[in-house]
């Protein structure tokens, strides 16, 4: 459905600690590593942007990485360009980081136009209790052990 906002939720509790160390079967661990590799930070995230370059509407990008992308343009290049670049003039805006900003927006801008036609289903919503049974970092933690419990140590 080009939900990548959801895909990476999911792919993040799947791959994290608590979650990751219990038994899993051979194909079920190639299958996670396959798509775990998708939100591998490596070069930029340069696996989900290629995916996202090659989804077509309706998709829901991650936000997370879009506002990391504008924080970084935004930071690291000066509102106005120094006297120096520019002949001496004063005040000159800096173009080039309001078309690296537009490049940014825009690409999101076209999934925008595009919308989803879901029903509401009751089993699912029935399902998901309202995140009522949402675990914490240590309640995931203990309920973990509790299901694998780590091997001794072997240490006296």
């Amino acid at each position: 459905m080009g939900n990548l906002s959801s895909y990476l939720a999911i792919l993040s509790a799947l791959d994290s600690g608590p979650v990751r160390r219990l038994d899993w079967s051979k194909s079920l661990k190639e299958q996670l590593n396959e798509h775990t590799d998708i939100i591998d930070s490596k070069m930029s995230f340069k696996n989900y942007r290629a995916v996202l370059a090659e989804t077509q509407p309706p998709c829901l990008p991650y936000i997370g990485l879009i506002l990391q992308d504008l924080t970084f343009v935004d930071v690291g290049n000066p509102d106005y360009l120094s006297p120096a670049m520019c002949n001496n003039r004063t005040n000159l805006l800096n173009y080039g980081k309001r078309w690296q900003q537009f490049a940014i927006l825009d690409n999101v801008r076209r999934f925008k136009s595009w919308t989803y036609n879901i029903q509401r289903d009751e089993k699912v919503h029935r399902l998901f209790n309202g995140f009522a049974n949402c675990l914490g970092e240590e309640e995931a933690w203990t309920r973990s052990l509790e299901i694998k419990p780590r091997k001794p140590s072997g240490r006296n």
